[in-house]
């Protein structure tokens, strides 16, 4: 009988404890944040990186016919960015046969050949790798 109730007590006393985590008050911080969190951006700082952005942005002239080999190619698509200022991306087809002189792998500079398909589209033919000396 002493079992029985030392059990029932033990129930009861291990129901108390659950419930208790559960009730347990929350503490909400609500305006207790520190305020260094939300101290305001320095505008003197962002503004002097406008500004050097701005200078930065001097017109680039792009080599013609020369481009990267960018990192969206596939087996369908040639992925060609412009070289040396990497501004511009064009997408073209492939051929079903390219011929490669050199190495074709991404971000080597190259010089691409077309085919003209129906008198409007292009494919990229040929693909030869430039070597700076």
């Amino acid at each position: 009988m002493k079992s029985i109730l030392l059990i029932a007590a033990c129930i009861v006393a291990m129901g108390f404890a659950v419930a208790s985590c559960r009730f347990a008050p929350s503490p909400k911080l609500g305006d207790t944040v520190a305020s260094s969190v939300f101290e305001p951006a320095d505008t003197g700082l962002i503004n002097k990186k406008t500004r050097a952005k701005v200078a930065d942005t001097t017109i680039v002239a792009d080599s013609v016919g020369l481009y990267y080999i960018g990192s969206g190619s596939t087996k369908q698509f040639l992925q060609l960015v412009s070289y040396p200022s990497r501004r511009d991306t064009t997408v073209y087809g492939k051929t079903l046969h390219i011929k490669v002189k050199g190495s074709a792998e991404i971000n080597n500079v190259v010089r691409v050949k077309y085919y003209l398909l129906n008198g409007k589209d292009s494919l990229v033919k040929e693909v030869e790798q430039v070597k700076f000396s």
